[in-house]
């Protein structure tokens, strides 16, 4: 048994305990309430729903009950999510996400492999488990973010931390730790000096420090982490990497030499990947083409009846390697717009302004037509973009297609080292509300950052801007 230091009252060490207890019995119980929803929504679309899609599924199948007293498919699925780190590891939101689609396809695949082990098919469909599967991606994090936002606003899924930083880089990452509440950092004080930093951490009760002070010396930083170890249980340190890479990036550690090396992967520069990214989006573009073919063809009509002119409009955009390729869009303008926003700009100064900083215009656009600007509000005049995604032009996510003379107001370092994207970071990230060169350095960063996993984030957080009209 591990002593407790002697800081620490015993009263205090047993609310932690208590704490542990009840944040993992309570995510627990989630995931066993997030198995029996996906079982029974599988179960009700296997009766219901499959029949009708296909008389092979007319045949007669086993109820909801039928599973529940199937013991050993919670003992598997809870397994899968253990052996994952969902019980032992506090990650951001995404992260989570990711686990939770992993354990679940490791439960799904444990599952299989014991009925055929044990010969017993018969006593499960197996249209119902991948059902099931499907359904838990789903429930299987929702439920489990909303539980661990529940511990943490009834207390024991915060760990009271101090965070030892000053400036505007402290501020930011103080916001950050508030808006990831499930890592459960409870930042119950902020100090500047680093010298009562063991002190203050004893006094407010912190179990994990955080130190934001990249400008202390290399001495000074392992002698306060000394420090440190004798009053917290962690010491987080938060490097100033804030341009650098750092998804993806692994920790090597070697023992004996007592050195610690940090590999930054440049994904992007990997065929494989590259080729991974390729088949991606073709596959998800032609599936949202096929779908959406009806509404461009509507819209289109729309267009020529409101304004004289073709129903797209087709505009040179700098592709990758620098090289132009052709953007379509539906037709949002009239086609004089560039002499109606000359005259607007020269009577409005301020709009003249936004223009120059943005290279958009936020409120009113004199150059766009009605049905133009309900194509632009939820951005559906950029769907025809899925043919240059399909031609390689262009992929489903990354970096904004610049036109040419913008191109010269960005430092564009690696932007055109891959496709231009439909969407991307910055569009989840504040939309128009952010400059030009503010949304280069995002597209710079996630070129430096990117994995299969922040493309599927990125167009995961871009269904809520469109709908919201963000």
């Amino acid at each position: 048994m591990t002593a407790r230091p002697l800081w620490l009252p015993a009263g205090l060490v047993r609310s932690r305990a208590w704490a542990r207890t009840v944040s993992l019995l309570a995510l627990a119980a989630s995931d066993l309430l997030a198995l029996a929803a996906a079982l029974g929504m599988a179960v009700g679309a296997r009766i219901s729903l499959l029949p009708v899609l296909s008389r092979g599924f007319e045949r007669p199948t086993y109820p909801l009950a039928h599973y529940a007293a199937l013991w050993w498919i919670p003992v598997v699925y809870l397994t899968a999510l253990a052996y994952t780190g969902l019980y032992t590891r506090r990650d951001p939101y995404w992260e989570e996400v990711r686990r939770c689609l992993q354990a679940a396809t490791i439960a799904v695949v444990l599952m299989f492999a014991a009925l055929s082990v044990a010969k017993t098919g018969g006593d499960v469909s197996r249209p119902v488990v991948v059902l099931a599967w499907g359904i838990l991606l789903v429930v299987l994090p929702l439920l489990r973010g909303a539980t661990k936002e529940a511990l943490f606003a009834a207390g024991p899924w915060r760990k009271p931390a101090l965070l030892v930083g000053h400036g505007r880089r402290a501020a930011a990452l103080l916001e950050a730790l508030r808006r990831n509440r499930t890592l459960g950092y409870d930042v119950v004080e902020t100090i500047a000096d680093p010298a009562e930093a063991p002190h203050r951490a004893v006094a407010a009760g912190a179990r994990e420090v955080i130190l934001a002070i990249p400008e202390l010396g290399r001495a000074e930083f392992l002698h306060l982490v000394e420090r440190l170890r004798e009053v917290a249980e962690n010491v987080v340190i938060a490097p100033d990497l804030a341009e650098a890479p750092v998804l993806g990036v692994e920790v090597i550690g070697l023992l004996e030499d007592r050195a610690l090396l940090l590999r930054v992967p440049n994904n992007l520069l990997k065929p494989w990947n590259l080729a991974v990214k390729r088949i991606f989006d073709l596959a998800v573009a032609s599936a949202l083409a096929l779908g959406l073919a009806p509404f461009v063809a509507a819209a289109g009509l729309a267009i020529l009846w409101e304004s004289r002119g073709p129903a797209f409009h087709v505009e040179p955009r700098v592709g990758r390697r620098g090289i132009p390729f052709a953007c379509y869009k539906l037709r949002t303008m009239f086609r004089d717009a560039d002499r109606r926003l000359g005259a607007y700009l020269a009577a409005n100064p301020e709009a003249a302004a936004e223009w120059q900083r943005f290279r958009k215009l936020r409120t009113y656009d004199p150059r766009v037509t009605r049905v133009g600007r309900f194509l632009r509000r939820y951005s559906l005049d950029e769907i025809p973009q899925l043919l240059n995604v399909m031609r390689g032009e262009m992929s489903l996510v990354g970096p904004r297609p610049y036109l040419s003379p913008e191109t010269a107001l960005i430092d564009h370092d690696g932007l055109t080292d891959v496709r231009p994207g439909m969407t991307g970071l910055w569009q989840v990230s504040g939309k128009n509300a952010l400059d030009l060169r503010e949304r280069s350095r995002l597209d710079r960063w996630y070129v430096n950052n990117w994995s299969l996993w922040l493309d599927v984030i990125v167009l995961v957080k871009t269904v809520p801007v469109i709908l919201g009209a963000r």
